[in-house]
């Protein structure tokens, strides 16, 4: 009767551990699911060895984040966001990326509230608009505004919608002192314009491979 209980009391334990064991899967699942929308955001590197050197989530609480326009302030909701750092080995950071994903309610009043600021920023004087890029780029609707001459610790500046998976990108292209990869606007142009094209189709390769 004894060697039965223990029987009993074993299998029990066993039973515990497995269905422990199966919780911490799905637990896992959950979290992997969690941050997967970033993935095909932060894990690219590029042809010419530009990497990710640094990721961060949102601060704890954040929820939303306010945005000027011409017509004074917006408020854009947030679901999750990323920020994402590139570099070359050995260098200072080249691009700080903004991964933002909006709440489905609303989401078109947001695009608009960012593109306004974009607006915004142009209306500074500052910067001019990239009139060569064209409005997409790899499944990308993008803008794109730089500063004239090489000076400031941003260079230029560069929008993104997915509407498909309500995701914004904001790159912020920035300056290297001393400088390092580039010394003249023309060959920060040309780095931009082949960091852009290789970011978004490493994005659209991963986002492809995994609806």
């Amino acid at each position: 009767m004894r060697k039965k209980s223990l029987i009993v009391k074993n299998s029990r334990i066993v039973l515990v551990l497995l269905l422990s064991a199966l919780a911490l899967r799905v637990l896992t699942a959950r979290g992997q699911n969690l941050v997967s929308p970033f993935s095909p955001y932060t894990g690219c590197t590029l042809a010419d060895r530009l990497t990710v050197a640094e990721t961060a989530p949102l601060a704890p609480g954040v929820s939303s984040r306010s945005v000027q326009t011409i017509l004074g302030s917006e408020n854009v909701p947030l679901v999750a966001g990323r920020r994402v750092m590139f570099a070359y080995p050995g260098e200072s950071f080249y691009a700080n990326v903004k991964v933002e994903i909006l709440p489905e309610p609303g989401y078109e009043k947001s695009k608009k509230a960012l593109m306004d600021n974009f607006d915004y920023l142009l209306a500074s004087g500052d910067n001019r608009r990239n009139y060569a890029l064209k409005p997409h780029m790899n499944g990308f609707e993008i803008q794109g505004l730089d500063r004239s001459k090489r000076e400031g610790g941003v260079l230029g500046i560069y929008l993104l919608f997915n509407d498909a998976t309500r995701t914004v990108l904001t790159i912020y292209m920035l300056n290297q002192e001393p400088p390092e990869r580039f010394t003249t606007i023309e060959e920060y142009a040309a780095l931009r314009d082949r960091f852009l094209s290789g970011y978004t189709s490493c994005i659209r390769k991963a986002l492809d491979s995994h609806p």
